[in-house]
């Protein structure tokens, strides 16, 4: 075991998004991410979209360089415990 402590859920592949309509679709079905989360007291970081842009980034590996919305939370939740980890 490696001891390494958790600090949040990504949950990969959560949903696709129409880009002509913006309707997000569950291809697999509802997430239980949120109720996995609560039961181990962590916070969700990201839900990830299935996305042809993310997937041509990782492709060229570029993937740090696309500018998503879906990221925005995560960063916000990583912030929160490395402040909270600071004090």
């Amino acid at each position: 075991m490696m001891h390494v402590p958790i600090l949040g859920l990504v949950e990969n592949m959560s949903y696709f998004k129409c880009p002509d309509c913006g309707k997000e679709t569950k291809i697999f079905g509802e997430s239980h991410i949120g109720e996995i989360a609560k039961e181990f007291s962590l916070p969700v970081l990201a839900e990830i979209p299935i996305s042809p842009e993310i997937s041509e980034a990782c492709d060229m590996g570029t993937l740090e360089s696309i500018n998503v919305p879906w990221m925005d939370g995560a960063v916000s939740e990583l912030e929160k415990i490395v402040e909270k980890d600071r004090e």
